[in-house]
Formats: structure tokens, sequence, C-alpha cells
């Protein structure tokens, strides 16, 4: 792959050491804080992002992976690891279209092994990394904080991964007993669950502070599957060159994203740099909607996290969201600025400058709780569909954010049998309950319940890696 052989990445903070995508897949956080981004975003010929209605999902990811990635990988073997990476998928288009009518769309993303979006990503990182570390004969301790879903993903993505011991942290009982019986039934010894008792910002710090003591990193040997890995960023951005080319009227679709760590969003903002034309991204939140008073206002303060029936979005800090603000501004020192007031003060305030450039690729809205019971009630009436409370987010907001004239496709990020306790009662009806999830409530947990203190999950890490 001589032609992207010259990608590197650098931090949004700008004082971290610049790396090929090889290094940056297993760095995670940089050294300095920051996130890692692309020096440069690759514009992929109109030509060819046409011929992407004529090719599968899987031809198509490889053309946007490949201007990421080096020399380091051959465009076989890239090709090779695509196909084993969507081989476990149960719909052949991996990322189904189900049209709604000629104006509104699900984009469904639960078609992998955990019923969530966070499998796409995470099917191809456990077998790049895989390729990796056999071919250096490395190992590699892998560390993520979960609000739901990711955890999951991850553990099925590296269960049978030997090259890698994965240590998942989750808020103890705030997640769904499904999202939480999809970690934690995994009988693997190099799978350890921990339940931490907190929220997911909480998880989310530990992990960032562990990741920020670089010797702590180093010696351990850490790397990181959190959405704060660039490679999971990168495998999100296909499924909107997929959906796109599915529907004639493209250049009016809006795209509604549920919202929380702002991964899956950004991931589509890329895909529109990228060349893809579409008309704008919508921001959906639910009652902690820090992101939709940051768009609206400038204020970025963090407020108490509300728990409500779409879990995966009860977030106050979307840590990718630093990424788009970088690529907004392309200033560091304005980034150092302001997430060290995030950091110490609980808030920044978003400039004039960066909130002008994302309104315009961007708009945001909320959906309450009433608001959420009611679309997922009218769409398994009127449409014999059941949404997760996720995707119904998307919906509500989608809906308030798009004309007649628009093309609603709302991100159908999860099965709606993960919820299936919130969502039976809210349709009267749990035939979309699988056998999967029925078997997880047979199956025997295993997990370890820790306190919120970096310390106690340092100590656990030591254990199992001394």
């Amino acid at each position: 792959m001589t032609e992207s052989s010259s990608m590197i990445y650098k931090s949004t903070r700008g004082k971290a050491r610049e790396l090929g995508f090889k290094d940056v897949i297993f760095e995670g956080l940089a050294s300095d804080g920051g996130l890692y981004v692309p020096s440069s975003w690759p514009v992929l010929d109109s030509k060819l992002i046409e011929s992407f209605s004529d090719m599968s999902y899987q031809e198509i990811a490889y053309h946007v992976f490949k201007p990421y990635l080096d020399e380091t990988i051959s465009e076989d073997t890239l090709k090779e690891i695509i196909h084993h990476s969507y081989k476990n998928f149960t719909n052949n288009e991996i990322t189904p279209l189900r049209k709604i009518n000629n104006n509104e769309y699900l984009l469904e993303l639960f078609h992998g092994p955990t019923y969530a979006f966070k499998d796409i990503a995470m099917q191809f990182i456990s077998r790049i990394m895989d390729y990796y570390l056999t071919r250096d004969n490395s190992h590699i301790n892998i560390l993520g904080a979960t609000s739901g879903d990711t955890g999951s993903a991850a553990i099925y993505g590296f269960e049978n991964i030997k090259s890698s011991n994965v240590f998942i942290l989750h808020p103890y009982n705030l997640i769904s007993p499904t999202q939480r019986k999809f970690m934690t039934t995994i009988n693997s010894e190099n799978i350890i669950n921990i339940a931490v008792k907190g929220n997911f910002d909480d998880c989310q710090n530990i992990i960032k502070e562990i990741f920020s003591d670089e010797e702590y990193k180093k010696s351990n040997n850490l790397g990181a599957i959190n959405s704060i890995n660039w490679a999971r960023i990168m495998c999100q951005i296909t499924y909107y060159f997929y959906s796109a080319s599915r529907i004639k009227d493209n250049e009016n679709i809006i795209y509604s994203v549920p919202t929380g760590n702002f991964g899956d969003i950004l991931a589509g903002y890329i895909s529109k740099k990228m060349g893809l034309k579409f008309k704008k991204l919508n921001i959906a939140t639910n009652e902690n909607n820090i992101l939709d008073r940051t768009l609206r206002s400038g204020d970025h303060s963090i407020k108490g996290v509300v728990s409500t029936t779409s879990p995966s979005i009860d977030i106050q800090i979307s840590s990718n969201f630093e990424r788009l603000v970088y690529d907004s501004c392309k200033d560091s020192k304005y980034i150092q600025e302001i997430m060290h007031s995030l950091k110490k003060e609980g808030v920044f305030n978003l400039s004039e400058k960066s909130r002008s450039y994302i309104n315009n690729y961007f708009s945001s809205d909320t959906a309450t709780e009433d608001e959420v019971k009611d679309i997922m009630l009218q769409y398994y009436v009127d449409h014999d569909i059941t949404l997760d409370p996720h995707t119904a987010v998307g919906v509500s907001c989608g809906k308030k954010q798009s004309t007649a004239n628009d093309i609603l496709v709302t991100l159908s990020t999860a099965h709606p049998a993960k919820f299936k306790d919130t969502v039976s009662k809210i349709i009267s009806n749990d035939s979309f309950i699988t056998d999967k999830v029925k078997n997880l409530d047979t199956m025997e947990e295993n997990m370890m319940i820790a306190n919120n203190n970096i310390e106690e999950i340092k100590d656990i890490i030591n254990k199992k890696v001394s």
C-alpha cells in the first residue's frame, strides 16, 4: 500500500509523538491526554464513490480503510481481515437499510454477534490487532470502559484471541441486565469483567488516568479499544458510504445518530470530509443533553447524569467531541485550555468560531423519556417495528430536525432485545426477544465488583498481568 504509506497521526493536544497506523491502533489515548487524528482527511474520488452502489459492504470498507493504513499490511491481508470480520453477521448486507417510506429509513447496525453497532468495529479491530501481535510474537493487555455495548463487542471480538487479555470496566447496576450478561457469561481466561461502583464517566476517567501514566502503560503493554481508539472511528465511516450508496437522492439525507461518546456521529462527519454528499448530521441526545446545549449556546458544563431508558447516552463527557472541536479550529493550544478547564472546573465555553463551523455540519436535539416511549409505541403500532430506546431517541430528535424534503436516516444502534424489560413493558409484547438473549438468562455470570478507585483497578490488572 505504498500510495497510503504517508498517513501520519497526531494528537489533538499537540504534544505527543506522531504515529503511523500500526502504532496508533495500539496506543489509545495519546501521552499528552489528547486523541489521535489523521494529519489530513483523504478525499475519495467521486467516480469511486458513485461505484459503491454496485459494491458489497466489505468492498466499500476496503476502499474506506485503505487511505488510513500503511505499508505494515498488504492489500490482500486487509481484504482477508475485512472478509473474516463480517462473517459472523446475521444479515448479508451487514448494515441493511430498512425503508419506512420514501423519506425515512432505519440503518440497522445490530446484526453482529452482540446486537449493537460496536460489533462493526470490534470484529475488525480484534483481527487486525491479532495479525500484528502474532506477526511480531507479541502480547497486549486491552483496557476499556463501557456504557453497555463496547464491552460485549470487545469481549466477543477478543475471546479467542490468545495474544491479548481484555479488562472491561462497566458501571455497576447502571446498564441493562442483558447488556451485562452479554459480557459476563463469556467464559474465557483472557476476559476480565470489572463492575465499578460509579457511573460510565467514572469508568472512563479511570481508563484515561491509567493511560496518561506513560510508564505504567508501557510496562504493562496496555492498549485501548474504547472509541478513543482511532480504528473504532475508521470502521464506522463505512456504513455512511454504504447507506448513501443505496439511496438515490442521497444529497438530501439527514443522518440522525443517538449520541453518547460521539464516535458514531464523528464517523459520519469524516465521511463528509472524505467526499460523501449528504445534507446534515443530527446529534440525538436524551435528557443528558450536554451536546445539544453546547451546539445551541456554547455552554459545555457538566451536570449530574440522569438515569434514562437509553443508558448508553447517559453520559456527560463525550470523549470524541474533542476530535471534532480540534478539526474545527486546528488549534492544539485551544484544545489544551478547554480540556484543562473541563477537567478542573467541569465546564468550558465553545468559541463562536468553532460553534459556527460545527453548526455547518450538525444539528442537534433532545428527546424526553415520554417522547422516547411515544415513538417506540407509534412505530410498533403503525409500522410493526420494535425500536430499542436509543434508536427511538434518534428517531424522535431526527423528526424534529428534518423537513418534508429531507430523507431521514436514523442509525438503529442496538437490537431491542438488549433492552427487553424496558421495551416489552412499553409495547406490551415480548415476541422480539431472541433465543440468544433468552439463553443468556440461564448462564452463569463472572465479574468482579470494585470501588471507584484507580489503585484498586490497577491492582486487579497487576495481579492478572504478573
